[in-house]
């Protein structure tokens, strides 16, 4: 697993392009308008056709050939169309940007694209963290090569990832860059949840306990597991992170596009280190297989930290839940601006004992920008965080600190997007939050 992160990073390293490169992961709860009710498959699988009319390329599943997915060039990659876990929830990784400027042209040419089909179909894009009204299950998992088998007998309550909503960001990092970027995302955890916790309406109704539903599902998913979170400790380099994801259980690898599980091995070294392996495919039949090279890049993704290092070799900063309309691109300004000034990050956090930051997280999952952690105030290191990360973007020299606008908005009012969402439904219902939430109308009238 060493060898890999090294010789990852050594290759982006060879990369033609020098600049910072920015990529978004936007995920949006696709509803009926009028109920706040998810649309149906059939809805959705329209919208490739429509995006096929405005110069995407359509994707055929592998396994399934079925369309699931389009596509469109971008400048270092391209903007991939798809089904979330759940198909009733649309993911757009956008084609990576080299400054907030364009990713922010990118966001607004993606919701364009979006608001012909979203006014044919009655249906809305949401800058929500979850299914509003629709119950997570099993029905809603998208019929695509990942999730065609059932990952409940792996890791029980998967279908609760049917209904959620979140906004990753990826950031080009050098390999010296690696362990502290991660070190510091994780570290921010909870302020970051403070401010950007968008998931407090589900199933209908106000949770009560949870500003963050989406994050908690995590938790929900695997209880006090390793895999999930903020690590139980710090990295001190990369040599410690790649011994850790070696050592978490494998999951699945993949044969002639086939998913084979190799989830009752003891940890992933076990499974790679032999020259034969047995596993199983989805059917149950036993299938005896060598371990290749490309097994340990798909184990890298089989682990969810607050952040991680990616198997394409970014930082993946990946707990927010989807920000409000004209937020959008909150997540990855405050993530540029943290990387944008490491150092200072770092010294800040050093101040702070592992253990009390992971607790912010819970504290911030619950009361938001209220939370309060052994006598420290969340909102008091979420202001220190904004303030590094206006320093990082400063520093950057290209205007890009006024993205970070709505964050110190939100600091200043004592308001997350949960605790404004919880107001609009207790005043209006459903039909206010969709209509507040609705990224195509939004951005119709501003």
């Amino acid at each position: 697993m060493y060898e890999f992160f090294q010789q990852g990073f050594q290759k982006a390293a060879n990369q033609p392009f020098q600049a910072r490169r920015i990529g978004a992961e936007l995920k949006f709860p696709l509803v009926q308008r009028q109920t706040g009710e998810a649309a149906s498959l059939t809805t959705v699988n329209h919208l490739w056709q429509h995006l096929a009319e405005r110069n995407w390329k359509v994707i055929d599943d592998p396994l399934t050939h079925k369309p699931v997915g389009a596509r469109k060039p971008g400048e270092f990659n391209d903007t991939i169309a798809g089904y979330a876990i759940g198909f009733c929830n649309l993911e757009f990784s956008l084609a990576h940007a080299g400054d907030l400027h364009t990713l922010e042209q990118q966001i607004d040419s993606l919701v364009a694209d979006l608001a012909p089909f979203s006014d044919a179909h009655d249906v809305s894009f949401l800058g929500h963290g979850i299914q509003p009204v629709t119950e997570p299950t099993s029905e809603y998992r998208a019929p695509k090569q990942r999730t065609l088998f059932d990952w409940n007998a792996i890791f029980p309550r998967e279908y609760l990832f049917t209904v959620s909503a979140e906004s990753h960001v990826h950031l080009s990092i050098s390999s010296e860059e690696g362990i502290q970027a991660t070190n510091t995302l994780n570290g921010f955890a909870g302020p970051q949840i403070a401010l950007m916790a968008n998931s407090s309406i589900w199933k209908g109704k106000v949770d009560e306990t949870y500003q963050s539903v989406t994050e908690k599902i995590y938790d929900w998913w695997i209880p006090d597991g390793e895999q999930v979170g903020i690590p139980t400790n710090s990295f001190k380099d990369l040599a410690d992170y790649a011994r850790f994801v070696d050592n978490l259980s494998p999951v699945f690898v993949y044969r002639n596009e086939e998913p084979i599980l190799i989830n009752h091995y003891s940890s992933f070294a076990d499974y790679f280190g032999r020259s034969q392996a047995v596993g199983y495919r989805l059917s149950g039949e036993e299938i005896e297989i060598s371990p290749l090279p490309e097994d340990v890049k798909l184990h890298n993704s089989f682990y969810w930290f607050t952040a991680r290092i990616s198997r394409y070799f970014t930082i993946e900063n990946r707990l927010w839940d989807q920000q409000p309309p004209g937020d959008l691109i909150c997540p990855a300004a405050l993530s540029l601006g943290l990387l944008s000034a490491l150092p200072e990050a770092q010294e800040e956090l050093n101040q702070y004992n592992w253990s009390t930051l992971r607790l912010m997280r819970e504290a911030a999952l619950q009361k938001g920008l209220e939370g309060m952690v052994e006598g420290i105030a969340i909102a008091d290191l979420a202001k220190r965080m904004l303030e590094i990360a206006t320093l990082g973007l400063k520093r950057r020299g290209l205007g890009e600190e006024k993205f970070l606008d709505p964050l110190e908005q939100r600091l200043v009012l004592r308001q997350n997007p949960a605790t404004v969402a919880r107001e609009l439904f207790n005043k209006g219902g459903i039909t206010a939050l969709v209509g507040d939430r609705d990224i195509c109308r939004y951005k119709a009238i501003n």
